[in-house]
C-alpha cells in the first residue's frame, strides 16, 4: 500500500466572498464572505494539514520537503501545483498573472498558469477572458483612457465550461460564479483594474499598472478546446481537460467502481460532486487528497464527479 495524503482546506476571507463554500460543501467557513478554499495545497499562504495516518498534523509542505520519495524525487524547490474553490458573490479585479521568469526576477515566486472549471454559476453570470488590443501601444492606451468596457473580452459562461488561462492572460472571475481552480502554487496577482471600488475609509484598492503591461500577452490567443481528450472508462468517462508545461487536468465521471493508475509523481484530487468511496473510505464532494507517487492505482466507486491534477 502507498501514501494517500487527506488533507484539511484553507480558507480565504475576501471582500468579494460568499457562503457558497458551505452551502454547497458543507465547509466550516470563517465567515459570509469567504472567497476561497485552498486544497490540497503547500503554499506558504495557505498549507494544508494532513488530517489523518502517518503524517497526520504535519503540513503537507512538510511532507513534501522530508519525503521527496513520496513525490517522485521531483527536484522542484517547492510543491509545484495548488487547487482552488472559489466563491465570487461579487466581481473579482481585472487581474494578470506573470511567467515564471517575471515572477522569479520580480517577486522571488513561481509564475501562475491556471485552469478554471466553472462549478455553478447564476443566470447571465459574465466572465472576463483576454483582451481586444492587437498592439502593446493599443493595450497600454486602452488602460491610460480607463477604456476597459472596449478592451476586455467579456462574455457569458455556463456550469461546466472551462478555461486555461495561461501567464500573461488578462481575466476576471464575475459574481454569481462558483470556480474550481487548478494552477502553478503562486500567490501573485498583478491587478489591471478593480472598477474604481472604494473601501469603507474611501480608498480603491492597489494596481499593479506597470507590472500587468509588463506581463501581459499581445495579442490575446485563446486555448484551443477542441485538443481535449474524452475516452470511456470502466464505470464512467474521463476527460482530459487540458495538458501543458504546468499542468495536466482529467474530470472524471464515474458511475460505478473504477481503478485509477497513478503514473505520476502526485495526483491533487478532488470529489467536486457526488459520493462514493476511495480505497473503502468513505468520501463526498468536497473532500481533497494527493495520491502520493508509491500508490500506484486507486479504486474509486459512487456517483461522482473527481477532478484529477497532475
Amino acid at each position: 500500500m502507498g501514501h494517500i495524503l487527506w488533507v484539511e482546506p484553507v480558507f480565504k476571507e475576501m471582500i468579494w466572498g460568499g457562503k457558497q463554500l458551505k452551502e454547497k460543501y458543507g465547509y466550516a467557513i470563517p465567515s459570509d464572505q469567504t472567497g476561497e478554499c485552498w486544497a490540497p495545497s503547500a503554499h506558504p499562504n495557505g498549507d494544508n494539514k494532513i488530517k489523518e495516518g502517518e503524517f497526520k498534523g504535519q503540513t503537507l509542505s512538510k511532507v513534501f520537503d522530508e519525503h521527496r520519495e513520496l513525490f517522485g524525487n521531483i527536484k522542484d524547490k517547492q510543491f509545484p501545483l495548488l487547487v482552488k474553490i472559489i466563491d465570487a458573490c461579487n466581481d473579482l479585479s481585472v487581474q494578470v498573472h506573470p511567467n515564471d521568469e517575471y515572477a522569479g526576477l520580480h517577486e522571488n515566486s513561481l509564475g501562475k498558469t491556471e485552469c478554471w472549471y466553472v462549478l455553478d454559476c447564476k443566470e447571465d453570470t459574465k466572465m472576463v477572458m483576454g483582451h481586444h488590443a492587437k498592439t502593446k501601444e493599443e493595450l497600454v492606451k486602452a488602460i491610460e483612457n480607463d477604456d476597459y468596457d472596449q478592451l476586455l473580452n467579456k462574455f457569458d459562461i455556463k456550469k461546466g465550461d472551462f478555461f486555461y488561462i495561461p501567464s500573461g492572460t488578462i481575466h476576471a472571475i464575475c459574481k454569481g460564479s462558483l470556480i474550481y481552480e487548478a494552477q502553478q502554487s503562486s500567490d501573485i496577482t498583478y491587478r489591471v483594474y478593480d472598477y474604481h471600488r472604494k473601501d469603507k475609509d474611501g480608498n480603491e484598492r492597489q494596481l499593479h499598472v506597470k507590472q500587468s503591461i509588463d506581463v501581459t500577452t499581445v495579442p490575446y490567443k485563446p486555448y484551443d478546446l477542441a485538443k481535449q481528450v474524452e475516452e470511456t472508462i470502466e464505470n464512467g468517462t474521463r476527460k482530459e481537460l487540458v495538458s501543458s508545461n504546468y499542468l495536466t487536468l482529467n474530470k472524471y465521471d464515474m458511475t460505478g467502481y473504477n481503478k485509477v493508475k497513478n503514473d505520476k509523481p502526485f495526483q491533487l484530487v478532488s470529489i467536486i460532486e457526488g459520493q462514493g468511496t476511495v480505497e473503502g473510505k468513505e468520501v463526498k464532494k468536497g473532500d481533497h487528497f494527493v495520491v502520493c507517487s508509491d500508490q500506484k492505482e486507486v479504486d474509486f466507486d459512487g456517483t461522482m464527479t473527481v477532478m484529477i491534477c497532475t
